[in-house]
């Protein structure tokens, strides 16, 4: 895919962010990727996520965010982070940082150095995985944590597609697991299908056929509320015959957007599987502008849109970006 192409689509998702914190959103989630700093260590057992909901349109959605569990040295309570792949680094929250600090010492090593203003030489427990950091940057000030409520998940940043850059990852939605590995198990390297991916500013970029057609779809796992996010031309090209649309006002930084959703009977092939597309989602911008992105990010027609976990919750996603292939695992 061409780099204008997804510039335009960062700033897709820029508008989708909002136009007060939309900037950092941007910023985050597309503009490149800084050096990866991390090193994992004792890979290969499964690690267990948690899901966490929202209420879109009156009805809870159960699987927006992905929450793995995570541990400090020192410390006997479970912390979490939110698994995201469409953020290239992992970052840290200020606030709940600095409400470790206070409370169990000097935990993290804040550098405060020049313009510098991270985490030194961080350490984590992910199950039995040991993550390493020589430095993780903050991102966002964020709340202090209110210890007086044992039952809190408490989140203290994001786990980014740095975390995926050097080890196989299977996603296993069907058992809520992530595991890393040292490389792909022969019985799978031999049995299944792969296709291939883009990895470029560790972006997750898949290969794949949607109605027999070549299509590149831009995999965020931070963002699962809908199937696939794409232009309002093909949200009509895509829904079934005689569908009516769910439409409703979301919420979006505090500034109203309209969300369409109807069904569809789309199919998508991904290697030898098939996984079916059962509606897609256009969101109504309120300017041209925001309009005139929409559309231009899919210019040569091989963008196909946004999609988070849903298109995979009974499945496994076997992501290398070593060898830039993946697949999906019935």
């Amino acid at each position: 895919m061409k780099i204008f192409k997804r510039i335009l689509l960062g700033l897709l998702v820029l508008f989708l962010a909002g136009s007060t914190g939309g900037y950092f959103y941007f910023k985050n989630k597309f503009m490149g990727a800084s050096p990866n700093t991390l090193t994992l260590s004792n890979v290969g057992q499964p690690v267990d996520f948690l899901w966490r909901g929202m209420e879109i349109n009156g009805k809870i959605e159960p699987h927006v965010a992905m929450f793995v569990p995570v541990t400090l040295p020192g410390i006997d309570r479970v912390f979490y982070m939110q698994f995201d792949t469409g953020a290239p680094s992992t970052v840290l929250n200020y606030g709940k940082v600095n409400s470790i600090n206070k409370r169990y010492g000097n935990v993290f090593t804040i550098d405060t150095t020049g313009d510098n203003f991270s985490v030194s030489n961080a350490e984590f427990h992910l199950g039995e995985m040991r993550l390493s950091a020589s430095n993780i940057n903050f991102r966002g000030k964020s709340q202090d944590i209110d210890w007086t409520d044992s039952t809190a998940l408490i989140k203290i940043g994001t786990i980014g597609s740095d975390f995926i850059e050097h080890h196989p990852t299977m996603l296993d939605f069907k058992n809520n697991q992530i595991t890393l590995l040292d490389a792909i198990p022969d019985s799978i390297n031999q049995s299944a299908s792969f296709s291939p991916f883009e990895f470029e500013g560790r972006k997750v970029f898949l290969k794949a056929d949607l109605n027999d057609l070549p299509t590149d779809l831009w995999y965020d796992s931070g963002s699962s509320a809908f199937e696939l996010i794409v232009d309002e031309q093909t949200f009509h090209e895509l829904a079934v015959d005689g569908a009516t649309a769910n439409s409703f006002v979301g919420n979006s930084w505090g500034n109203g957007v309209t969300i369409h959703n109807i069904a569809s009977d789309g199919k998508f092939k991904i290697g030898s599987t098939v996984v079916p597309l059962t509606y897609v989602t256009y969101i109504e911008w309120p300017n041209k502008l925001q309009t005139m992105m929409m559309k231009l990010s899919n210019l040569g027609g091989d963008l196909g849109g946004m999609t988070g976990n849903k298109l995979f919750l009974d499945k496994t996603l076997l992501l290398d970006a070593q060898t830039l292939r993946y697949t999906v695992l019935d």
